[in-house]
């Protein structure tokens, strides 16, 4: 492999890894535009509230009163599977996330074990998520 394609490869692979990290941002600060820019205008979201497009899951994150008052997503290394020069790759991703503060349509404070499985697609020279699955490991 050459050096501008071991270059282009090491950079692609860290766009890659912040699509989570700005995706556990966004969403702890509730900051639907900005989760929403992380996908492609097509994705689809298999969450842990049914599947739906893009639109339909930002709709209901806006629409649906939050049960706590703030998150934070801890991030394990995402498992990335990148061909040198593809322009589609898949990640792996682990995370707590922590849930603090009932409010009145909530609970108390919990801690999810949460599994991202995405399929991300290099479109114009930019990395999003085509497809994400989310499966709940736990819930204490």
């Amino acid at each position: 492999m050459s050096d501008d394609r071991a270059l282009h490869h090491a950079l692609d692979l860290e766009a890659l890894r912040n699509l989570g990290q700005k995706y556990a941002r966004a969403a702890d600060a509730r900051d639907y535009d900005a989760v929403g820019e992380l996908f492609h205008p097509d994705a689809v979201i298999d969450g842990l509230r049914g599947s739906s497009t893009l639109g339909d899951y930002l709709e209901m994150s806006r629409n649906t009163p939050p049960a706590y008052e703030r998150s934070m997503h801890v991030l394990g290394d995402p498992l990335l599977e990148l061909e040198v020069g593809a322009d589609e790759a898949t990640l792996d991703t682990y995370a707590v996330v922590y849930q603090i503060g009932a409010t009145a349509e909530g609970g108390g404070n919990s801690t999810l074990g949460v599994r991202y499985l995405d399929v991300a697609e290099r479109r114009d020279g930019e990395w999003r998520i085509r497809h994400r699955r989310t499966e709940l490991r736990f819930m204490v």
